[in-house]
Parts: structure tokens; sequence; C-alpha cells
């Protein structure tokens, strides 16, 4: 009796045994199902396609403000969750407006680094002041660019830049282009080589003529646009004050007129290439066509860049009898006369009181 009992009880625990066995297999099975369907959803999360959101933050926008348009663009899953971050952060008012790409796949501190950095720029600003020879504005483009002297040079002789006001057509000298890249202060997109500078640069001249002649005509003492830029780089050149501008271009064109030299310091310096404070007598022996106090009339091209006011005070020369001027103010005021004694007088009393070297 005991011995079919004691068998009894050892089946039981057996079959209890192995249902225990196969339970626990049946719930690993389902956890691992579970797993792998969780990493499923993990791996689908990670593989969400990344893209590249274009957004406009307009100026003045609020912290609340900008969550929205970040949410609405897919930037971000919750707009309060990065609201409350800003806020956490004190950065709700620091994040600046403008035009961004942004990926969709920032967390939230790399987002904000962009946000408070700010767009990246499109364009950037270069300024050509006037007065400068070709090389100084070469120099000058290039210090603001990064572009290197030689390429922009080669640039300008290659004909790859064009400008229908080139003396004489030949590119292929680079004196021909002075004064032909306009001084002015320009916006520059980002992506512009050095072709696209210069071009733009060189245009702007072109449409400045254009402008003014809309208005104004040659007037008869002047045969053509290279001698109105040739006038117009020396009232640059010799002109310190606006009102000064036009006398000094009805002193060249009355020295013009009696077929006087013009004897000009700047076309000096510029034939010598050098910039320096006084002109000595040994620097008005350079054997130049620049050289006004050997050869009568113009210089063959102008001597430096110029801008629309010398151009004006050109076209606009008054009458007058005045064939010398000299600086007789340290605030840069000139002096005009007719008479060589006069001019004489003014140029001692200027040395006297320092004026002038």
């Amino acid at each position: 009796m005991h011995s079919f009992y004691y068998q009894n009880r050892i089946l039981m625990y057996v079959a209890m045994t192995i249902l225990i066995i196969i339970f626990a297999l049946i719930f690993a099975s389902n956890a691992a199902s579970s797993i792998e369907t969780s990493l499923d959803v993990i791996n689908s999360e990670n593989n969400e396609e990344v893209r590249i959101v274009y957004i406009s933050i307009p100026q003045g926008s609020s912290a609340t403000d900008i969550t929205a348009i970040l949410d609405n663009k897919g930037i971000i899953s919750s707009s309060l969750a990065y609201e409350i971050y800003l806020r956490n952060e004190n950065m709700a008012d620091k994040l600046r407006a403008g035009d961004y790409e942004i990926a969709n796949n920032l967390d939230f501190d790399e987002l904000t680094s962009i946000l408070l950095k700010g767009p990246p720029l499109k364009t950037y600003n270069i300024t050509i002041p006037e007065g400068l020879w070709i090389t100084e504005t070469l120099e000058s483009i290039s210090s603001q660019t990064g572009f290197d002297v030689e390429s922009l040079t080669n640039s300008l002789l290659s004909g790859v830049v064009e400008s229908k006001y080139v003396y004489l057509g030949d590119y292929k000298e680079l004196q021909n282009w002075e004064g032909l890249i306009y001084p002015n202060t320009y916006e520059i997109n980002v992506d512009a080589n050095g072709e696209d500078i210069l071009q733009l640069l060189v245009s702007e001249l072109e449409s400045v003529i254009d402008k003014i002649f809309a208005e104004e005509e040659l007037p008869n003492w002047i045969e053509n646009y290279n001698q109105l830029f040739t006038i117009a780089s020396l009232v640059e050149a010799e002109s310190k004050l606006e009102e000064d501008r036009p006398l000094v271009a009805s002193v060249i064109k009355n020295r013009l007129y009696d077929d006087m030299l013009l004897q000009i310091d700047a076309t000096i310096l510029y034939a010598l290439q050098k910039r320096k404070s006084q002109v000595l007598l040994v620097d008005l022996q350079v054997d130049s066509s620049y050289n006004t106090y050997k050869y009568t009339g113009l210089p063959p091209t102008p001597i430096s860049g110029f801008g629309e006011r010398s151009i004006i005070a050109t076209l606009n020369a008054p009458e007058s009898d005045f064939i010398y001027y000299l600086l007789t103010d340290k605030n840069g005021k000139m002096s005009f006369t007719n008479d060589y004694s006069d001019f004489i007088n003014m140029k001692n009393k200027a040395k006297e009181e320092g004026v002038i070297p």
C-alpha cells in the first residue's frame, strides 16, 4: 500500500516538474519575443530618416514662438519640453532670429547651441575706399575676401571680367583697369569667387554712369569717358573738401584750355608708385606719360578710383579764371587764384603755418 502511494507521489512531482519547465519555456519565449519587438521599435526610431529642415525665426520671437516653430517643422517632438528646458537653462531670451538649416535629429543641447550662435552668414560686406590705385584696390579686395592679389590680377588681365570702359579696349595691361573698380560698400555672396566679385565692382561703375547720364551729358571740354574718369580721379586725389571739388575741376579745365602743364603732384606719385607726403624736385624728372610736370594734357588713364562726387564735380566744373590751387588750411580747405605771385604768397604762408611741408 505504502509503496503504491509513494510511487504515485513521485509521478505527480515529475509531472509537475515537466509542466513547470514547459511554462518556463513558454514564458521565456514570449519574453524574448517582447524584447525583440522592443528592439525593433527602438531600431525603427533610430533609423528615422534624418532631414535638413529650413526654418525662419522672425525678429522679436519669444521662446514660446520659437518652440512652436520648431515643433511644427518636426525638429523637436515637444514644444513644452523644449520651452521648459530653455527656461531651466536661462536661455529663453537668448536665441537669435534668422533663417536656419537644421537637422531633425538633434538633442536639445545641440539645437540650442545652433540657435545661440545665430544663422550662418550668407553674405559679407567689403568696402573699397576712394582714391586707391589699382594695385592698392586689389590688395584691399584681397584682404577682405581672402582671394590672393595674383589671382585677382590674373582675372582682370585674362578677360574673364568685362568692362566697356577698359582703356582703348586693351584689358591685358593692369593700368588700363585703373579707376574702373568702383569705390563703394558691397554685399558679397559667400559663394562668390574672385571673378564674380571683380565683375560686381566693375559693373557698378557702369551702373553709376548710366544713372548720372540719364540727366547729364559730357561737357564740350571732355571728349570721352576715359577723359572724364581721368579728370575725376585727379579731382579725387587733389580735393580734401566737398566744396573744393568743382573748383579743382575748373582749374584742370582752364589749364587744358590754355595748353598748360597740369603740374599735379598726385600724378608724380602715381608714376613713381610711391605714397609720400612731399614730392621732391628729383621726383619731377621721372620719365612717365603720367608726369604732368613734363607732358601737357591728361595722363593716359585715371590715376585712382573715384566716386560719384568727383564725377559730378567734373561734369559741373564752374566757369572761373583760376589756374592755381593750394591747400591753405589744416582742415583741408584750399585756396584758388589766377595770379602766380598770389599763389607764391599763399604757398609761403601755408609753409609757415605748417599746412604743407
